[in-house]
């Protein structure tokens, strides 16, 4: 571009005849590329809940959509969330960060951490996001770009329009910009979305974060969560071990 502009100002009388045009032909093009992909809000209008609510009129509760961490740990923690919810951003920033540090990614680690989003309609983005997220998975990222979604989640939760900012928010997770795009633009994964939202009503969930430990509903009010959490997942583990040293003791019995 620099060296066209040094030859258009040596020849002024074709410079003043085919800028205009240029300048045209530039910007529809440049119009184009942010429609068709190129662009931060290339991965269209966010989806509304008219367009959640057509595609949950059809849904059943499927466990399956549930991501899933440590898939053979003993112990199982359940999480369902709504992206937009700060109180979510602060335990998933904190808490449930440390728990998933100390309990879930070290090697053998000792608990299973499964999640599972709700939109609870109290905020207007997140259906947008829960599906950036699904979008992501797509491409092996599902973890990176849910936790920076929680981590900058006041970049996005309440703007009028989240398809530049969580856009980018998964680029930066690692996500193919045209992959990614073209999978929000389709609403490719929303009918998981609707599922989800069928499993967390099946559970009785309506307020997030909520958590179950092996089944069991967690309520931690008045209490520090990691702390708490991390009682129950020793609670566990040592029924677990008496199980396993009770059936070994039955069975060498005569």
């Amino acid at each position: 571009m620099a060296r066209k502009m040094a030859q258009q100002t040596s020849a002024p009388a074709r410079k003043n005849r085919w800028f205009p045009i240029a300048l045209v032909v530039i910007v529809a093009a440049g119009g184009y590329w942010l429609f068709v992909g190129g662009g931060q809000s290339s991965s269209g209008p966010p989806p509304t809940p008219a367009e959640l609510a057509e595609v949950l009129a059809a849904a059943d509760a499927d466990p399956a959509v549930g991501y899933e961490l440590a898939e053979s740990a003993p112990v199982t923690i359940e999480e369902f969330y709504d992206p937009s919810c700060p109180a979510c951003a602060q335990f998933s920033g904190f808490h449930g960060k440390l728990l998933r540090q100390n309990y879930v990614e070290p090697a053998n680690g000792p608990v299973r951490w499964v999640s599972y989003t709700i939109i609870l309609g109290t905020f207007p983005n997140s259906i947008a996001a829960a599906l950036a997220e699904r979008c992501a998975n797509e491409q092996g990222l599902y973890w990176p770009v849910h936790d920076l979604l929680l981590a900058r989640q006041t970049r996005w939760y309440l703007e009028q329009d989240p398809a530049g900012a969580i856009a980018e928010i998964a680029r930066d997770g690692g996500v193919d910009s045209d992959t990614f795009n073209e999978c929000m633009r389709e609403r490719r994964y929303l009918d998981d979305v609707a599922k989800s939202q069928r499993v967390a009503e099946s559970r009785g969930v309506n307020s997030t974060p909520t958590i179950f430990v092996d089944g069991e509903r967690v309520n931690w009010q008045g209490a520090d969560p990691y702390t708490f959490l991390e009682g129950m997942i020793q609670a566990r583990l040592e029924a677990l071990s008496a199980e396993s040293d009770a059936s070994e003791s039955g069975q060498g019995a005569p």
